[in-house]
Order: structure tokens, then sequence, then C-alpha cells
């Protein structure tokens, strides 16, 4: 009982005599002060800048699609092509393939972008698609997202490579979100593409805020409505996990292929013609495509430009087997020609049209009663495998569908693509995981509100060599 007595007092005394922590250093309460206070308005400006980027470029695509709507849909890319070659000729190198590429190279690597890129790459985007081209916004819209921020951070005076990937990543996000209408899915693209198996989360609220503000700004503009106008829905049982299984399969290989395809077109182009001809010879290869299509299928099925009119129509409509499987290889050869010409603009699209094209011919063989559901599962299993960012297309995709009893199928479709593609990508400059990164990668949020472009370097190795790898994120 003494010995008892004894033990508690010591106990007391031992709790007493500890030290206490200052509130401010067990809830961090500087750290998110400041956070807040560089990155949060930081995160708003770009957002609007973005948004206000990203109506002008789908008001001006539209204006020209509308205005060359006249030339046959086998002839016009080839104007998208010459203007690409001639800007290309004339020095303006920026305008030059999907961007993405050139976005997640920026963001392992900061460096100058040249003011004029976000207009370039606009202007040449909305006349490669506006002609007919079969690529997408997307991809250019990121680099556009991506020249905006770095602006924006250099501007502000955070022009230390730490700094400026935020910002980058920032106007990414928010560029992706107000053109797929995707605010979540956005943000987690810009965070998982420039890895094949990891993914930068450390920024995630600034990043959120620039891409709601983008989409909301492109929403009072434009106004808010779904990328597709169909409703997709699914009696998800374990009968059907085999079919979604061998979706995800037949989708990683799919990708696989496009992928392959797409990067020995692009070697071949580059070794056997002059840059400024890239556009012309591969807008001409994809103007072959485009006519045996307009032979063989109706006008609604175009290949040509986007093709989101066609997944629409696919979904409400009964096509044949044959027809889809048409589809999908033509779009898939057609846009790696352009994309490997150096065309400007993205692949994005192309793979979400291709995986839908795969996703109806499943619905038409093992469930004909769920063919939009296979369709959204298609759409996302193959832009996963072609772009390693399964987290980022499996929200994108919910978002995009509006139809959140799909998720299970689709995570398992998407997660099956992903590991069956193997690291196989779409895009040049892909790192395998942060491990690869030096240790002052991203920004570290100091104790002042000062830019980091003021403090010595050693002051800040001694900052960065202190911190914990939760802020190090």
């Amino acid at each position: 009982m003494f010995l008892c007595i004894t033990l508690n007092l010591a106990n007391e005394e031992s709790t007493q005599s500890a030290p206490v922590r200052p509130l401010k250093e067990i809830f961090h309460f500087s750290h998110f002060t400041h956070l807040y206070r560089i990155y949060v308005p930081a995160a708003i400006l770009t957002g609007i800048i973005c948004g206000i980027f990203m109506v002008i470029f789908s008001i001006l695509t539209d204006i020209l699609i509308s205005l060359l709507s006249w030339i046959p849909v086998f002839v016009a890319p080839l104007l998208g092509g010459i203007f690409s070659g001639a800007m290309i000729y004339f020095g303006a190198r920026e305008v030059e393939g999907s961007g993405i590429s050139k976005a997640i190279e920026l963001t392992h690597n900061p460096s100058e972008i040249h003011p004029r890129t976000a207009a370039t790459k606009l202007l040449a985007t909305s006349v490669s698609i506006g002609s007919g081209n079969p690529v997408g916004q997307e991809g250019p819209a990121v680099l556009i997202g991506a020249a905006i921020g770095n602006v924006i951070g250099r501007k502000l005076g955070y022009d230390e490579p730490s700094h400026l990937r935020v910002f980058l990543m920032m106007g990414s996000a928010a560029a992706t979100a107000a053109i797929y209408k995707a605010p979540l899915g956005g943000t987690l693209f810009a965070a998982e593409a420039p890895y094949k198996r990891d993914a930068r989360l450390g920024f995630f609220v600034p990043m959120v805020l620039a891409s709601i503000t983008s989409y909301l700004v492109v929403g009072v503009i434009l106004g808010i409505r779904p990328l597709f106008d169909f409703e997709a829905s699914l009696d998800f049982t374990m009968s059907i996990v085999p079919t979604v299984i061998l979706l995800g399969l037949i989708s990683g290989g799919v990708a696989i292929f496009f992928a392959v395809f797409l990067m020995r077109t692009r070697n071949f182009f580059r070794l056997e013609l002059p840059d400024w001809a890239d556009p012309i010879a591969g807008s001409a290869f994809a103007c072959i495509v485009l006519f045996v299509g307009a032979m063989l299928f109706d006008p609604t099925l175009t290949l040509a430009g986007l093709g989101f009119d066609v997944i629409s129509h696919i979904a409400t409509s009964q096509v044949p087997i044959m027809v889809l499987l048409m589809l999908m290889m033509g779009k898939l050869f057609a846009t790696s020609f352009a994309v490997a010409g150096r065309v400007s603009g993205g692949v994005l699209s192309s793979s979400i049209f291709v995986g839908a094209m795969l996703g109806a011919v499943f619905g038409e063989i093992f469930a004909p009663d769920y063919i939009p559901a296979f369709i959204v599962l298609g759409m996302g299993a193959v832009l996963a495998a072609n772009t390693n960012t399964p987290v980022a297309s499996t929200v994108l995709l919910l978002e995009i569908s509006q139809t959140f009893d799909l998720l299970i199928p689709l995570v398992i479709c998407i997660c099956v693509a992903y590991l069956v593609a193997g690291g196989t990508s779409l895009y040049e400059g892909q790192k395998l995981t942060r491990e690869d990164e030096d240790p002052g990668f991203v920004a570290m949020v100091k104790t002042d509100s000062m830019p980091l472009s003021t403090k010595s370097s050693d002051a800040i190795n001694r900052v960065e060599n202190k911190s914990d790898m939760t802020e190090a994120e």
C-alpha cells in the first residue's frame, strides 16, 4: 500500500514537472496562418484568371467550329495543321502537341515560360479543334493554367522553383477543373499527373480553391452544365464483377497500344521531317482516317473534334458493335497522327472517347440494359491507364457522369486497367514517385510572409532540414 502511494506521488510529480507546450506549437497556428496568407489569395486570383481564359477558350473554339463547318470534315483539319506549323516556324514552339508533357516537365523543373504561352496555346488549339482535328482542350488547358500560375507566382515575388511548383499546380488544377466542369477531379489530376504511382497533395487546399474558383467563373459566364447529357446507372451485384474486371484488363491493353502507337509515330515524324512540317503531315494523315470514317459512318458518328457529342449519341442509341470498334480504332489512329505531328491539342478527350467506345461494346455484349454505365467505366479505365492517374480518373468520371453509384465498379475497373498498363503513359516527363525528387522540391511555408526569393539559401536549408515530412509535402 505504501509502495503504491509512493509511486502515485512520483507519477504526479513527474506529470507536474513535465514541460507544457504552447498551444501554437500543438496546433501549428503560425504555419497555417502564413499558408493562408500566402497561398489562399493567390489561389483565388489564379482561379479567376484561369476561369476567364477557359471561357475565352471555349467561346473561341465554338466560333471557329461554326465558321469552318462548311469545309469537308476530311479537309478542314489541314488548316489547323498548317496554322500550328506556321506558328512553330516563326518561333512559337510552345504550341506543339498536347501541352501536358510540357506542364509536367515544368512542375519537376520550373523554368522560364514565355509570357505569350497562354495566348498562343489558346489560339492554336482553338484553330486545331475548330478545324476538326481529333484533339482535345484539356492538355493545352493544363499548359495554359501552368503558364498563368507561373506569371502570377513571379509577379508576387515567388520565383524560387519550390514556390513556383505550387503556383504551376494551382494553375493546372484550375484550368482542368474549368474545362471538365470537375473541380475535385481537376485538382487531383494536377496533383497526380506528374508521377506514375504517386501524388503531391501537400498543397491540396490552395489547389482546390483555385479549381473551385475557376469552375464558378465559368459557371457564372457560360452556365453550369454537365459534360455529358446522358444518365448512367448500374445495379451492381457480384455477378457483374467478372465483366468489370475483363473490361479493365482489355482497357489496359488498349491504353498500351494507344501510347506505343502515338510515341512511335511521334518518333517517326521527328526523325523524318522538320519541326514545322510535322503538324501538316500529322493533320494530313488524320484527314485520311477522317475521310474513311466519313465514308463508312453516319455524320453523327464523326471522328473529328472532341467527340463528346458522339459519346452521348452512342449512350442513347443502338449502334452495331463493329461500328463501335471502328470508331474506337479510328479515333486512336487519327489522334495519334495529329498529336504526334505536334498539332496543338490534347489527348485526354480522345482517351475518353476510346474508352467510351470500348465500354459501349462491353455493354452491348454483356449488359444491354447498362450501356451508359459501361461507357463511363470504359472512359475511366482507359483514361487512368493512359495517364497513370487512377485516383484522379475515378473522381473525374464520377463528377462528369454525376453517378456516384458507379463508385465501386469504377474503382475496380480503373485499378485493373492501371495495373495492366504497367506505367505506360501518353506523357513524357512523368517521374515514378516523389522519392525521385530532391528534399527541397516543394515550398516550405516560412514564419513570415516575405517571399522566399528574399531569403538566403543558407536560411532556407536550415529550415528545410528541420522540417518534418508532413510539412515538407
